[in-house]
């Protein structure tokens, strides 16, 4: 009985979010919008970062690191309340243990970039809605609502990507993964890693509507796990630098090894075996984008006159 005396209360709260979304699709415009935005990109993994031992996050958010990303998207809005959007993501992912002031990071001396190319799609949720229908509709004792022209969402989703980690050295970039930096592929080693992974996508978004068709807005979106923790080419321990010289040369021995020995510790000279990244967490990053966002005019259907 106290069940369906909830039903009946949960119905009569949620009955006039009801009748505004089917008020709303009658009166605003198509469920169609197309994104475009630019901005910067955040690595946020075992290269470079902040300046204390094992941060993650934003504990280890590095301005010099930040680089640039772009995205183009369709959204297609269920109701005001919810949206779908499918996008496409490029950008430019950085870190260099010189940027650290930590001393073992820095002392590390390793660096990359790395493309990031990613598809993914969104579950998008409106928890404030502009209140300018009425404006445009010329319904009665609206007008004031004329200034609050935002729209506010929160989201979140699954993706895959690419990614291509390169290494410089006397300013030429060289792709590390088939130089094996951790012995990948070679005899006693750890499997080749995929440039493939997945990721989940979550983030907070606002939008100003300068008029029924065009808006531009502020999104910043993470992705809060990876499947991968290559996306820097690091991931576990140093591998035997002799063996990687004799297997792949002497660009990837040095990219294998490149520290500064400026720290003394009761060590093994040439780091077999010890900590090289930190494989207890995967690579994340994320993005903040400036966005430009397009809904074509709508069309109201008409009747037939036959």
């Amino acid at each position: 009985m106290k069940k369906a005396y909830l039903c009946i209360f949960l119905g009569l709260l949620l009955s006039p979010l009801s009748g505004f979304s089917q008020y709303f699709w009658n009166r605003f415009s198509n469920h169609n919008e197309f994104e475009f935005g630019i901005g910067p990109s955040q690595f946020l993994g075992d290269l470079g970062g902040s300046s204390t031992i094992g941060s993650h996050f934003l504990n280890d958010f590095n301005f010099s690191a930040i680089r640039y990303c772009f995205e183009g998207g369709y959204v297609y809005h269920l109701n005001p309340s919810f949206a779908v959007k499918g996008m496409f993501t490029a950008g430019m992912l950085y870190g260099n243990d010189a940027l650290s002031s930590e001393e073992y990071r820095h002392n590390r001396n390793l660096n990359f970039r790395s493309p990031i190319l990613e598809l993914a799609v969104e579950g998008q949720y409106y928890f404030y809605r502009s209140s300018t229908a009425g404006h445009h509709y010329h319904i009665k004792h609206a007008k004031g609502f004329s200034n609050f022209n935002m729209d506010a969402y929160v989201f979140a989703g699954f993706g895959t990507f690419f990614f291509n980690p390169q290494g410089e050295l006397n300013g030429t970039w060289y792709n590390l993964r088939p130089l094996s930096t951790e012995g990948e592929g070679l005899p006693g080693g750890p499997p080749t890693y995929s440039q493939l992974g997945i990721c989940i996508p979550v983030g907070i978004g606002a939008k100003y509507n300068i008029n029924t068709q065009w808006s531009i807005g502020l999104e910043i979106s993470d992705r809060i796990w990876t499947s991968s923790d290559y996306i820097d080419d690091d991931h576990g321990v140093y591998f035997n630098k002799q063996e990687i010289l004799t297997y792949k040369g002497p660009i990837a021995a040095y990219f294998s090894d490149p520290s500064l020995g400026q720290i003394n510790q009761a060590i093994p000279p040439d780091n077999v075996g010890e900590e090289r990244g930190d494989p207890t967490h995967n690579d994340t990053y994320m993005f903040v984008f400036v966005t430009l966002s397009y809904q074509p005019p709508y069309r109201k259907r008409t009747r037939s006159k036959f």
